[in-house]
C-alpha cells in the first residue's frame, strides 16, 4: 500500500503544486504526506579568500539569512496547503486515520538528506525537472540520484498548466522485459488495482510475450489490455507519450535506467526523455 509520500519542497510554486498531486494520491490510500525542506548552509566561496575578513563574514551572514528566509517561505506554503486542502497536520507519520501531513526542515546537503529520508516512505513525488537550469545541480540530477539510491519509485509531476492535480483512472505500463520494468510494475500495483483500465505498452517485437504480463495483472485484479507502440523513429519515450495520448492514459509506469546512467547521458534514452518531457503523471523505478 501507499501510506507515506515524500514531497521535497524548495520554496518554489512548482514544488507546492506537487503537494496537491500528492494529496490526490493520499486520498486514494488514506496516506500521510511527508514534506521535507533542506536548508543548505552557505560556506565562504574560495574566490573570496583574498577579501577582507569583515566582507567575508558579511557575505556568510547574508547567505544564512537568505537560507532562513527560504525556510520560512516553505513553512508558509505548507501551512497554506494544509488550510486549503483540509489536511490534518501532524508532527510525523503515524497510525492516525485520514489524510495527514507533516513538514520537516533539515540542514545539510539536499541530496544526502533526501536519500536518507526516502528510505522509509512508499513513493517520492517531485516536479518534472526544469529545463535550462543555470547553476546548482544539472537538470534531473537530484531526481536521478533519488531514483538510483532510494529504492523507492519516483512520481514525476508535470508543471502547470500542462497538469492539474486530479484523480486518474487509466494507467499505462511501458514493458520491455527488464528488471526495472518488473520492479516498477510491482511497486505500482496498489495504484494499478484501483484503475478502471491498465494498458501494457509494448513494441512489436515484444508483443508475443505480452499475454503473460496481462495475465499477471489480471491475477492481481487489474482490468488489463495491451497496446503496440507504433510510429516511425527510435525515440521510445516520445512514442510512449504519444500512445498514452492516443488511448487516453494519464498515468505512465516505466522502469528507470534500464541502460546505464552514463549511456543515457551520452546517447539519450527513455528515462532521460521522460524526465524532461513527460506531460502526464509518470512513475519510475530503478
Amino acid at each position: 500500500m501507499i501510506k507515506i509520500i515524500l514531497v521535497p519542497l524548495d520554496g518554489t510554486e512548482s514544488s507546492v503544486e506537487v503537494l496537491y498531486t500528492a494529496l490526490v494520491v493520499a486520498e486514494r490510500f488514506d496516506a500521510h504526506i511527508k514534506a521535507v525542506h533542506v536548508s543548505e548552509q552557505s560556506g565562504e566561496p574560495f574566490m573570496f579568500s583574498g577579501l577582507s575578513a569583515s566582507y567575508r563574514k558579511e557575505y556568510v551572514e547574508m547567505s544564512n539569512q537568505a537560507v532562513a528566509a527560504l525556510a520560512d517561505t516553505v513553512r508558509g506554503q505548507f501551512n497554506a496547503f494544509i488550510a486549503a486542502g483540509g489536511v490534518k497536520k501532524t508532527a510525523r507519520p503515524s497510525a492516525a486515520s485520514g489524510v495527514t501531513a507533516s513538514l520537516h526542515v533539515y540542514e545539510g546537503d539536499a541530496e544526502s538528506v533526501l536519500v536518507r529520508e526516502s528510505r522509509l516512505v512508499d513513493v517520492v513525488a517531485m516536479m518534472r525537472p526544469r529545463k535550462n537550469k543555470i547553476g546548482g545541480a544539472g537538470v534531473g540530477d537530484l531526481h536521478e540520484s533519488l531514483m538510483l539510491n532510494s529504492g523507492r519509485p519516483m512520481l514525476i509531476v508535470p508543471p502547470a498548466p500542462e497538469w492539474q492535480a486530479h484523480k486518474v483512472d487509466h494507467a499505462a505500463i511501458g514493458w520491455n522485459d527488464s528488471v526495472e520494468a518488473s520492479r516498477a510494475l510491482s511497486m505500482t500495483l496498489p495504484w494499478l488495482v484501483q484503475m478502471k483500465k491498465v494498458s501494457v505498452l509494448v513494441s512489436k517485437k515484444r508483443e508475443a510475450g505480452v499475454e503473460d504480463v496481462i495475465g499477471y495483472l489480471k491475477r492481481h485484479g487489474c482490468k488489463a489490455d495491451h497496446h503496440v507502440i507504433g510510429g516511425a523513429g527510435s525515440n521510445v519515450g516520445k512514442k510512449m507519450l504519444s500512445s498514452c495520448q492516443e488511448i487516453g492514459a494519464e498515468f505512465l509506469v516505466v522502469g528507470g535506467f534500464s541502460h546505464t546512467r552514463t549511456r543515457q547521458r551520452l546517447f539519450g534514452g527513455v528515462t532521460s526523455y521522460l524526465l524532461s518531457n513527460t506531460n502526464i503523471i509518470t512513475v519510475m523505478a530503478h
